[in-house]
């Protein structure tokens, strides 16, 4: 019996970085190191005229790719004196660890990697830190207890279980201040936790991939602590290795394994260790004798052989007394027919379109077939778990039905989709994407399923945003629905909130009046929480704030014409824009001495001011309505200054019973006189 893991062939990085390498680019196209660490991948690049090299000085003008694992910083900036074309596969996981590192070195902190230290990604995230960094695979360096700030990543590959148990350690022996980020791919802890699970049932464990892939030997490592495990690269390994008949046999691979390779080692397995090696090609439906005679049903598949073929059709005997006939339409699923191609005495797969003869012959089709045996072919590609499109035909209990070849495809229908389906009947004639669960082949029965597909779709299109979407960030959205305390706005599917405080600037009766439900608009995001699943989104921090336009408006040395919306004591305030004031102090109220700023303005009162000052950091506007005034004849300022009085102070309410009038206030031999005690 063999039991495949659900998660075999290339994980999203891997995929993302043979992307790049189809693209076109300036030759000659080098890659960095590795693009991934499979020997078969590698040379096929060569073969494509893309070859890899280990320092920048071997590049000849062109392209460079770096590899998912990334760069060291140095590799990059030579690359790019060099005048290379830099093209960066670099993984968003591995990205995202660069990132980290860069704000916490920034901010003073030792940095420490757990994971191999001649590992490419970590010495690429190594330098980041002008390798400083504490590499460690066993135990955590003793010296970083004695430091004050330390912050902890992990290599995308690295055993989650290692990581696990070390850092449980280390909270219990309490850092004086450690922060910790689990960055071990999702995928990569997918697949040990599978491979794990699968290890206990088998007796044997056979890896797929290379010994020189980091993922690859952790699952060996996990793997054999369970059962007998062997690292295979391909089939021809299997070769030596000794297997009992009837031992429990499992198969999992790495994440920069390729298909290719698992193919082979599953097909090898299928042919040498099950039932498979001795079965032969089903028919749809064996030929039936009743008392010696054949009985002959529409739709019977049959074994014919050629008594002649010209450019009409085929001439067929098939034991009957009559002959049968395949049309020339009938006769090629290409539409290729050649005569020729049928010399008599040739056996031919067909099967019978009608139980009743026309014209003298039985009709037969030998497309059909060809048609089921590519479906046939199709089931060979799918067994490790290639995602294939199927129409389904119609429902039943439990799910859908489908064909491919000669196999019925069943979904259950707690596997269409992530959520279980109770009316099948709107699938029927649709298309799904859908990935092999169990293959009979004794039976021609396959289980598929759409949900894995679409759980892991999610999943990978979840870690990218939790890996982008981060404070600071601009993020397209689009708005879903409004409450009374903000509004939800869909980003890449998932639901974040901008709050009502973060809408606006300035007053609104309604949230309606600025964004409208169904419209896309860009969010800058706030805050970002993936264990709580809550992202807080502003929009009115990608706008303008009203006192920036105010003073574009209402720049230095400007007039306008405002109106007064308060009045205090000592000025008056007047709107410059909507929700932007500047004020007017008592002092520039006008050109003549101003006792009660109530005298000269009212409230809605509309003036002509000019801007003297601004203040940015405080958010201050100082105006003027005295420089728009006309000039005062200097005779009139002697007036004035002759009937002023001066405003009372404190000082003076409490010598109200002193021997001076009113006006004494403004007598300079008064003055020095003020604090001299007054005998009475």
């Amino acid at each position: 019996m063999i039991i495949r893991a659900k998660n075999l062939g290339f994980c999203f990085g891997v995929k993302r970085s043979l992307a790049f390498t189809e693209k076109n680019y300036p030759e000659p196209i080098y890659t960095f190191g590795e693009l991934i660490h499979n020997s078969r991948i590698v040379e096929s690049l060569k073969n494509k005229g893309i070859v890899a090299i280990d320092d920048i000085s071997e590049a000849d003008g062109g392209t460079v790719i770096i590899r998912s694992h990334g760069a060291p910083v140095e590799v990059l900036g030579l690359a790019k004196e060099r005048g290379l074309n830099v093209v960066d596969a670099t993984c968003p996981f591995v990205t995202k660890i660069r990132n980290i590192v860069a704000e916490k070195y920034a901010e003073g902190y030792k940095i420490a990697i757990f994971g191999m230290a001649n590992h490419p990604e970590v010495v690429g995230i190594n330098s980041i830190c002008d390798y400083t960094a504490f590499v460690f695979d066993e135990t955590f360096p003793e010296e970083l207890y004695e430091e004050s700030k330390v912050c902890i990543v992990a290599q995308t590959t690295s055993s989650a279980e290692k990581f696990k148990n070390i850092i449980n350690k280390i909270e219990k022996d309490r850092l004086k201040t450690v922060e910790i980020f689990d960055t071990i791919c999702y995928t990569t802890k997918e697949r040990q936790a599978e491979a794990e699970e699968l290890s206990k049932k088998c007796d044997v464990i056979l890896v797929i991939g290379d010994s020189n892939s980091s993922n690859t030997r952790k699952l060996k490592y996990i793997c054999e602590r369970n059962c007998k495990t062997f690292l295979v690269k391909s089939a021809n390994d299997l070769k030596n290795i000794q297997i009992k008949v009837g031992e429990k046999i499992g198969i999992v691979a790495g994440a920069s394994t390729p298909t290719e390779s698992i193919t082979e080692v599953i097909h090898y397995m299928e042919s040498n260790y099950t039932d498979a090696k001795n079965e032969e090609f089903l028919q749809a439906v064996d030929a039936v004798e009743t008392n010696g005679k054949l009985v002959l049903r529409e739709g019977k598949r049959m074994k014919v052989k050629v008594t002649y073929a010209d450019e009409k059709g085929i001439t067929v005997n098939f034991g009957m007394k009559i002959d049968g006939r395949i049309s020339a339409e009938e006769a090629t699923l290409d539409g290729s027919y050649n005569p020729a191609d049928y010399p008599q005495g040739t056996e031919l797969d067909v099967i019978l379109l009608s139980a009743k003869a026309e014209d003298g012959v039985y009709p037969f089709s030998k497309k059909q077939v060809d048609k089921i045996k590519e479906g046939d072919k199709v089931v060979d590609s799918i067994r490790n778990g290639e995602e294939f499109a199927l129409v389904v035909d119609r429902d039943t209990k439990g799910g859908l039905l489908g064909k491919i070849g000669t196999y019925t495809v069943f979904i259950p229908a707690s596997q269409i989709k992530e959520r279980y389906i109770h009316d099948l009947k709107p699938y029927i004639g649709k298309t799904l994407r859908l990935t092999c669960l169990e293959i009979d082949d004794a039976k021609r029965r396959i289980v598929a399923s759409q949900k894995v597909i679409l759980e892991a779709e999610r999943k990978e299109k979840e870690e990218i945003f939790w890996t982008n979407v981060v404070p600071g960030v601009v993020v397209s959205g689009k708005v879903k629905s409004i409450s009374k305390f903000g509004a939800f706005v869909s980003v890449d599917g998932v639901d974040c909130l901008v709050h009502i405080t973060d809408i606006s600037w300035t007053k609104f009766k309604s949230i309606e009046d600025i964004l409208k439900v169904g419209k896309k608009y860009e969010f800058a995001v706030l805050k970002a929480d993936r264990e709580k699943g809550k992202v807080s989104l502003g929009y009115k921090q990608l706008q303008k704030h009203p006192f920036d336009v105010a003073i574009e408006n209402h720049p230095v040395g400007s007039t306008f014409v405002g109106k007064i919306t308060s009045l205090m004591p000592f000025g008056a305030f007047v709107e410059v824009e909507p929700g932007v004031e500047g004020l007017v102090h008592v002092s520039e109220a006008s050109n003549t001495y101003v006792k009660n700023i109530n005298d000269i303005f009212k409230v809605g009162d509309e003036i002509e001011v000019k801007v003297l000052a601004v203040d940015s950091s405080e958010k201050k506007i100082t105006l003027s309505a005295k420089a728009c005034l006309p000039e005062v004849p200097e005779e009139a300022h002697k007036t004035e200054r002759k009937d002023k009085t001066r405003a009372p102070k404190k000082n003076d309410v409490q010598k109200e019973e002193a021997e001076w009038s009113e006006n004494a206030g403004n007598n300079p031999f008064a003055d020095l006189l003020k604090d001299i005690e007054v005998k009475k």
